[in-house]
């Protein structure tokens, strides 16, 4: 069986479920930014074979409608028992409530799309593909249940660990680059301040970046967390200014030397802590 994935959490987390059972590829390398990716006519390819088509949602990927359509593949179409919308069952954050335009920067209207950073929601994600698994194929079904129930049992024992790791720093504030930390730190009882892009996907002026520098001193906020798919140019000025700290996290599953789901939780709740310490 050939499962492709728009990225590679989706992979990683679908190859918890299917171990030797299928092949699965994300579409989008590590470190790849999902919003910019460009397909390519291999892309068309994969998806053709798929018998698994797994998607982000929420407008992040919206680059594989096209993949989708060239690739003719009944069995991946929206609809169709192999295709899969992530985000379905996702308690949506940070939809947005107001009028979007094209001031308004990179704004999702569904909501904000990086969701698989709470690692309660990976099991979300999890069930998600569990249900299309089943439906193609049924042979291996108690397998895939099993694959399910353990990854379910991993997280939930993995996020005491977690929990108590960023426990003595509930309700502090951390500044970023990007906005996609909000599942996160919800889940953990964090507080985004403030983006180094002063609209998603907006890149950072020195007036912003002056201002986030005042309002960090003036909250005595120190923390700053970059993905590691961006420059630490500014992040390493406003932590300077403001006598903070920088910590580099993976961005994608695959990044700085993590290869499964909970390498990644690990190498972010770390990256979290080293920061707010």
């Amino acid at each position: 069986m050939e499962i492709i994935t728009t990225t590679p959490e989706l992979a990683a987390i679908a190859r918890e479920l299917v171990g030797s059972l299928a092949t699965v590829t994300s579409l989008a390398k590590p470190e790849a930014n999902y919003h910019q990716i460009d397909a390519k006519p291999s892309d068309v390819v994969k998806v053709a074979r798929a018998d698994v088509f797994i998607r982000c949602g929420l407008d992040l990927d919206m680059w594989a409608d096209a993949l989708l359509g060239s690739a003719r593949n009944p069995k991946v179409q929206r609809g169709a028992t192999g295709y899969v919308d992530a985000s379905a069952r996702i308690k949506k954050l940070e939809v947005p409530t107001g009028g979007i335009n094209g001031a308004s920067g990179d704004v999702h209207p569904a909501g904000n799309p990086h969701y698989w950073f709470d690692p309660k929601d990976a099991v979300v994600v999890a069930y998600e593909i569990l249900l299309a698994l089943l439906a193609v194929d049924k042979v291996h079904g108690a397998t895939y249940n099993a694959n399910y129930k353990r990854f379910s049992d991993e997280i939930n024992a993995r996020l005491v660990g977690w929990e108590r790791t960023l426990a003595p720093f509930k309700g502090q504030g951390f500044v970023a680059y990007h906005d996609e930390w909000i599942y996160f730190a919800t889940r953990f009882g964090l507080t985004p301040f403030g983006f180094l892009e002063p609209k998603p996907g907006i890149p950072p002026s020195g007036g912003h970046v002056t201002d986030l520098i005042q309002r960090m001193k003036a909250s005595k906020v120190r923390a700053v967390i970059m993905g590691s798919i961006y420059s630490t140019k500014y992040a390493d000025l406003i932590a300077k200014e403001a006598g903070g700290k920088v910590a580099v996290v993976p961005y994608s599953v695959g990044g700085i030397g993590t290869r499964t789901y909970f390498d990644y939780l690990d190498a972010i709740v770390n990256g979290f802590a080293k920061a707010l310490r």
